[in-house]
């Protein structure tokens, strides 16, 4: 019994390390930031990985970028696609793109290269939403905090 309540203590303790990480809201908002950007990379599969390496490599919180980077979920992912081979077409050509099966086989290449090039562009605005949706989430979570540490005697 006494094996588990030790493993049980240690998860806790690291959950409580991984979640106190960094997280003033300033630095809650650039990790979820940092995270939403990589998570609109055309990275597909490794968006939480690379998350964390970015957020290790600003020393961010990596709990909240991989939390931001979820941002590429099954639902929404094809939409952002879409949306940075939109817009990357639409500033390289000056022209909107139609999507056809067949023009995207025949235009795979030509698509790629706008995905890539969009996901800087949607990528940074999906990022810096998410960052400021973030900063007043953790700005409200830690005045509550203080609300109820002030309420007890």
């Amino acid at each position: 019994m006494t094996i588990f309540r030790r493993a049980r203590d240690r998860a806790v303790a690291l959950w409580r390390l991984l979640r106190d990480e960094r997280s003033s809201p300033r630095e809650v908002a650039a990790a979820v930031a940092v995270g939403a950007f990589a998570g609109c990379t055309p990275a597909v599969g490794f968006h939480g990985g690379l998350a964390v390496a970015l957020a290790s490599l600003l020393r961010l919180s990596r709990i909240w970028a991989f939390v931001g980077s979820r941002v590429s979920n099954v639902v929404l992912l094809p939409w952002i696609v879409l949306a940075e081979i939109e817009t990357s077409h639409r500033l390289r050509t000056g022209a909107w793109i139609a999507l056809s099966t067949a023009d995207v086989l025949a235009h795979a290449g030509g698509l790629l290269l706008d995905w890539c090039l969009g996901s800087v562009v949607v990528g940074a605005a999906i990022a810096s939403i998410c960052g400021v949706l973030a900063y007043g989430l953790a700005r409200w979570r830690g005045g509550r905090a203080a609300r109820s540490r002030a309420a007890d005697p």
